[in-house]
């Protein structure tokens, strides 16, 4: 029986990590890091420091699935904060409302 080789271990070069944390990594990313970049690239886009059309070019570098992700990301965060500002225009009104039945009240008692 003739003895068979295993094949010889691909060596894979380390490359530094595309979020910009300067470590090394045996793919694109250290683990996680992808989702550092994504978290990253939404908050400058939410100080205005990046457009959402020049962040997911920036993220399509790394990959598709990451354009994908970064996307989802900034429509969630869009989502939130209409919301957000939506429950504090409620909340003035409401606020105004009671000012105003509290003026009626006073009115109505002398």
């Amino acid at each position: 029986m003739a003895k068979t080789t295993a094949p010889a271990k691909k060596v894979v070069e380390p490359t530094p990590c595309l979020c910009g944390c300067g470590e090394n990594s045996k793919g694109k990313f250290r683990p996680g890091h992808d989702a550092r970049l994504c978290s990253q690239l939404a908050k400058r886009v939410e100080a205005k420091e990046l457009t959402r059309a020049k962040a997911l070019a920036e993220a399509g570098k790394a990959s598709d699935a990451l354009k994908n992700k970064l996307a989802s990301m900034l429509d969630n965060q869009a989502k939130r904060l209409k919301e957000k500002g939506d429950r504090a225009v409620a909340r003035a009104q409401a606020k105004a409302a009671r000012a105003a039945a509290r003026k009626s009240d006073e009115n109505v008692a002398e």
